[in-house]
């Protein structure tokens, strides 16, 4: 019996260091295979309720996941649903894995077009995340709602989860500093990167409902994080100053009252970029989509 112990070990060693090679060479699909036998030899070997077993599980999830999101950009939706509903069984003792699975199940059934079923499983993500002690990037989960509620027309709802995100990445990025005002150090390119398209976001949803002078604010912030920090050629600073152009053009002929705001304000903004000595002035956004012109 000790022997065949013994075989059983060496057996699942070779196999995760075969897994670990199979990473290392960028070859996932394989080492997600390899996993999986691991798995059924730690469910053999240590028990189907094992510590162990449920740390494998934990690991093959994340695989999932990340092989999911790749095949999504590839449009493999066959494939991506096979994933995420096998990283959906693994996750079972995984709360923050399941909430990340959950997340990447909506974005799978937005790319469909089954908004209703995005926002179900979004709103499932979002219970586990407020049981959670700490989540990884929180603010992303309201993103994705704001996006989908959007879709199916529900503005004020949408516009109170991108408020949440911003919010919630302000705590991430400044400890709840603005950015715009306060010198800090520069945080990581991508986490800004959503945070300005959290300002975007915002913007949109306050054009939708009308409340013109708020959204061309937002607009600009979002501009104005993604210029300072990414600089003015990244192709997000570039994305959303072009949106914000097209939001004002598009405000101003909706409502011919922006127009005489929007000139008392160039004429406050030079009068006072002297003595400020540089936040940029208008500027533009883009991400979730604006009101059909």
């Amino acid at each position: 019996m000790a022997d065949e112990d013994n075989a059983e070990l060496l057996a699942l060693q070779r196999i995760d260091e075969t897994c670990t090679s199979l990473q290392q060479q960028g070859n996932y699909l394989e080492a997600l295979e390899c996993m999986e036998r691991g798995l059924v030899l730690r469910q053999h070997f240590f028990g189907a309720d094992s510590e162990e077993v449920w740390r494998a599980c934990k690991v093959v999830g994340e695989m999932c996941n990340l092989l999911a999101m790749t095949y999504l950009q590839q449009e493999d939706f066959a494939m991506v649903l096979e994933l995420l509903k096998k990283a959906e069984i693994l996750t079972e003792r995984d709360p923050p894995g399941r909430a990340v699975t959950f997340n990447n199940l909506a974005c799978y059934y937005r790319r469909q077009g089954k908004l209703h079923a995005s926002l179900q499983y979004l709103q499932k993500a979002l219970k586990i995340e407020a049981r959670l002690e700490k989540v990884d990037n929180p603010a992303d989960t309201h993103l994705n709602a704001c996006a989908v509620l959007s879709q199916l027309g529900r503005h004020q709802s949408a516009l109170e989860h991108a408020q949440s995100a911003l919010i919630l990445l302000q705590e991430e990025l400044f400890n709840g500093v603005n950015p715009l005002r306060e010198e800090t150090n520069a945080p990581k390119a991508d986490r800004i990167a959503v945070l300005a398209i959290a300002y975007h976001n915002i913007g949109v949803e306050q054009e939708f409902l009308k409340k013109y002078d708020q959204s061309l604010s937002s607009y600009r912030k979002g501009v104005e994080v993604a210029d300072r920090y990414l600089g003015p050629n990244h192709s997000i600073t570039v994305t959303l100053r072009n949106s914000t152009v097209a939001a004002r053009r598009a405000i101003v002929a909706k409502d011919p009252q922006a127009r005489t705001q929007l000139a008392t304000k160039k004429t406050k903004a030079a009068a006072g970029k002297k003595s400020k000595g540089g936040v940029r002035p208008e500027t533009e956004t883009l991400v979730s989509p604006r009101p059909e012109e």
